[in-house]
């Protein structure tokens, strides 16, 4: 009897110590999956300033979530996102499918960009589309899924470089108040992976700027990412329903960009009128 009470009083203080610890390392090991999820779907290094799990709340909070740009671009990241709060509902952590009734994104800002005939987008969708095809590392069928009811995505800031050869005149910001995004999820099987919410949200978010840029962005940029986003399995396809709305002001800057677009225009023309004048001096080519 004495040895049974010995074992039980062992075990129970293996439990309290794993408790314990887990209680103490539950941020970073939070922070630490989303960095490796993100990281892999993505194709770029994708990193967290900080976790807070609140365990006995059923609540996440993380803040700083960075993700690079791709190598041979020159702006400081892709997407970078100030603040997120999650709630979970307890009695489904148990399960295999965890059921998230909000996520709420604030302060997000993106960085377009081309270069050598490449752009940061592409390269990002690159990797996402590999990672649905499932050229990525598989997942394992103890991986535990998603469904979240409601996201919210505010404060959008997308900066967008119209021409390959820089200055502020190239540029432009295109804001988009909010992103909701509804039943993320649920039209997969049993859920979704932590490994392709991320995704999920940056598919979201250049969408919006797809859906909504038609009259600011410059159409074969535009045509360019709609191209992109259309390789990819599509939000309704995963039974995801989305609205967006278009920053405040955006008539000013609509107007902006289509001076921009102007400019574009003229430097193409430029360089076409100045490769047919070479013509002349190059012997034996004529004018067609």
């Amino acid at each position: 009897m004495k040895t049974l009470l010995k074992i039980v009083a062992v075990l129970v203080v293996l439990v309290v110590v794993g408790v314990t610890v887990l209680f103490m390392y539950i941020d970073s090991i939070a922070r630490k999956g989303i960095e490796v999820a993100a990281t892999n779907a993505l194709g770029v290094q994708t990193t967290l300033r900080s976790a807070d799990v609140g365990i006995m709340a059923g609540t996440f909070d993380m803040q700083g979530l960075n993700v690079a740009n791709p190598a041979g671009f020159q702006t400081a990241h892709f997407l970078n996102l100030g603040e997120g709060n999650v709630q979970v509902s307890l009695n489904t952590l148990s399960q295999q499918t965890v059921e998230l009734p909000y996520l709420k994104l604030t302060a997000i800002d993106v960085n377009l960009e081309k270069k050598d005939g490449k752009s940061n987008y592409n390269v990002i969708l690159d990797n996402v589309k590999k990672n649905e095809s499932g050229g990525s590392s598989p997942s394992s069928p103890s991986d535990k899924k998603f469904v979240v009811r409601e996201i919210t995505i505010k404060d959008i800031k997308v900066h967008v470089d119209l021409l390959p050869i820089g200055g502020d005149a190239a540029k432009l910001d295109v804001p988009i108040d909010e992103i909701k995004l509804t039943n993320v999820g649920s039209g997969t099987d049993g859920g979704m992976l932590m490994k392709d919410l991320v995704p999920t949200i940056v598919k979201a978010v250049l969408a919006a700027v797809v859906q909504k840029g038609g009259d600011i962005i410059p159409k074969e940029l535009l045509g360019d990412l709609e191209g992109s986003l259309a390789q990819l399995k599509s939000l309704e396809s995963l039974g995801v329903g989305m609205t967006a709305e278009l920053g405040k002001g955006i008539e000013g800057i609509a107007k902006g960009a289509g001076e921009a677009g102007k400019a574009v225009e003229q430097v193409g023309e430029g360089v076409k009128k100045a490769a047919e004048g070479l013509k002349d001096l190059i012997p034996g080519k004529k004018k067609d």
